[in-house]
């Protein structure tokens, strides 16, 4: 029987500020061929990391994906607490992907920088009045 892969973009969090993509695609390799791979890590004021997350892009099989979750969430992995899901479409992604020519404003006010995001990317504004 031919296996019925989809990608499917998975959230990571808990993950140690020390980790690297080559560590997520070994460790997500196994249950699916990794695509991509994205760390984020949101630091203080002063620079110190206190969250570090990712983002895979997985080919996987819905067998694969669940004995994903069920070995991998909530295990313990080089000094952090895995925390997977199934990545939410970004607000960014479904408006653009809805209307492509339309701008999204999402501040503004009289003297303020504006952003508005279109197909092409941000475009940062001025507003006088």
């Amino acid at each position: 029987f031919p296996v019925n892969r989809a990608m499917r973009r998975l959230y990571v969090g808990g993950l140690s500020h020390s980790i690297t993509k080559k560590d997520l695609k070994d460790r997500f390799g196994k249950f699916g061929d990794v695509q991509d791979v994205e760390i984020r890590t949101r630091r203080d004021e002063d620079g110190v990391p206190y969250k570090t997350f990712g983002y895979i892009n997985i080919n996987i099989s819905d067998a694969d994906l669940k004995k994903c979750f069920t070995v991998l969430n909530k295990s313990k992995w080089k000094g952090g607490t895995l925390q997977i899901e199934t990545a939410k479409e970004s607000f960014l992604h479904r408006r653009v992907g809805q209307k492509p020519s339309s701008p999204i404003m999402l501040q503004a006010k009289a003297g303020k920088c504006v952003m508005f995001y279109t197909p092409e990317g941000p475009k940062r504004y001025i507003l006088f009045v």
